[in-house]
């Protein structure tokens, strides 16, 4: 008789241990999914703290980055293009909602601190290097859009070895390619053919409405297609 209680109180004990282990395993699967779906955020007073950090460096970045421009205008030696895109670099492009909004305020910023004579080299300057890097020139660009896709196409002929390097970075597309000319002229009546390779770097702002993220890129003899995924709202 004492052995059947003995053997009841282990079954009770024993479900009860089944019956807590199963719930317990159930609140860390529903905790879980929480979690998943409902992700933690930062503090919004660390978020604000962050942002106010980063502007800070920004700012210190450009400050320096100023004075060496005015230094080098004071001094009479001219500004190189490594001189506008050691700032105008993938740090400048990340984290900037317009960064190429911001890189025209930048430059009016600047230029109107300049006196006249000081304010027409740096212009000059600015201009040439924003030809060299901004504007596709011979390069034609081309947009295409559907209700659910944009498509760059980009037109390089001379394309060396039919590749490009394509960089798509939040609000900036940059393509890194060498491109092949020729050229004739006459000489002691003779048409001499002369060719010519040229390094190119050139950076040009994403579309609007696409979606980040999204962009894919194809390579097509001289042309560069680059899809992304339209906005729909």
């Amino acid at each position: 008789m004492r052995e059947k209680y003995l053997w009841l109180a282990i079954s009770v004990l024993t479900a009860l241990t089944l019956g807590q282990a199963c719930y317990i395993y159930e609140e860390k699967a529903v905790a879980k999914e929480f979690m998943e779906e409902h992700p933690p955020g930062q503090p919004e007073i660390h978020q604000q703290g962050h942002a106010a950090k980063a502007y800070d460096a920004q700012q210190e970045e450009f400050e320096k980055w100023r004075g060496r421009v005015r230094e080098q205008i004071n001094q009479g030696f001219p500004l190189l293009e490594r001189d506008f895109d050691v700032f105008f670099g993938d740090r400048f492009f990340t984290g900037r909602g317009n960064p190429f909004a911001a890189m025209e305020r930048l430059r009016r910023q600047l230029s109107g601190e300049f006196r006249d004579s000081d304010r027409t080299l740096f212009d000059g300057y600015w201009d040439k290097w924003f030809e060299q890097r901004m504007r596709l020139g011979r390069f034609k660009t081309e947009i295409g859009r559907t209700d659910r896709e944009i498509t760059l196409t980009i037109s390089l002929p001379g394309l060396a070895g039919g590749s490009a390097d394509v960089n798509i970075k939040e609000g900036r597309i940059k393509l890194s390619f060498q491109a092949r000319s020729a050229s004739e002229h006459k000489s002691a009546g003779s048409l001499l053919k002369r060719e010519s390779s040229e390094s190119y770097v050139k950076i040009m702002p994403v579309p609007e409405d696409a979606v980040p993220g999204t962009g894919k890129v194809q390579i097509d003899g001289e042309l560069v297609k680059i899809k992304f995924e339209r906005r729909t709202n």
